[in-house]
């Protein structure tokens, strides 16, 4: 067996996903403090304390490191709030805790939303990176699109509008509370927006019909 040299540590093998997880948290940690150009592949290695070869093993392209960086906002865990979804509650107050969950994930990271904000402007502008937003709103509408199943399944409710235009209507519910939010930074008012939202959308839902 292989020993490290006396007063050595020995380095720890690092997996391609735990490698990769490091540089998308080092890349949202360079463009927090000082922008989204100051992040190039040499900075986002020193920050995560790893040679610079790591990122073209981990990443084919920044425009991959971009789409896994967005893939953060787009994959936030819900699980604490599927507990409170029953056929007997409320669809109201389920979709309240829903937006809620997610809300409270936003809210505890006003920096990142920014960036993210950013990088999808910068993405818009750059040739290189024109397939960028058209992967985001897709793959965002489709995760969307899988909660609301899930809603309705465990509800036991239906939609009065296909799923995916109801996907669509959460999509830009919450990118224009996100978008005010981070202008005037008023928590009580983002959730509050969110709250009527869901008594809006509520509206959208109606018992499971039975043949």
């Amino acid at each position: 067996m292989t020993t490290a040299p006396p007063g050595r540590t020995p380095k720890k093998h690092l997996s391609a996903d735990v490698r990769r997880e490091r540089l998308v948290a080092a890349a949202l940690r360079v463009m927090k403090r000082d922008g989204i150009a100051a992040a190039s592949t040499r900075a986002i290695c020193a920050e995560a304390e790893m040679p610079h070869g790591a990122f073209h093993y981990c990443f084919r392209s920044k425009q991959e490191l971009y789409a896994a960086l967005l893939a953060t906002d787009i994959n936030i865990d819900l699980d604490a709030a599927w507990g409170t979804v029953t056929p007997d509650t409320d669809p109201a107050a389920t979709l309240r805790a829903l937006l809620r969950t997610y809300w409270e994930a936003v809210e505890a990271d006003p920096e990142a939303q920014l960036v993210l904000s950013e990088l999808i402007n910068l993405a818009l502008r750059e040739p290189e990176l024109h397939d960028l937003p058209g992967w985001e709103h897709r793959a965002y509408l489709d995760k969307t699109v899988a909660y609301l199943e899930r809603f309705a399944q465990e509800a036991d409710l239906e939609y009065t509008v296909a799923p995916s235009v109801f996907a669509q209507m959460l999509i830009e519910c919450f990118s224009g509370v996100i978008s005010a939010w981070l202008a005037h930074r008023d928590d009580a008012a983002a959730r509050t927006s969110l709250d009527h939202f869901a008594d809006l959308f509520a509206g959208l839902t109606r018992p499971r019909t039975r043949s």
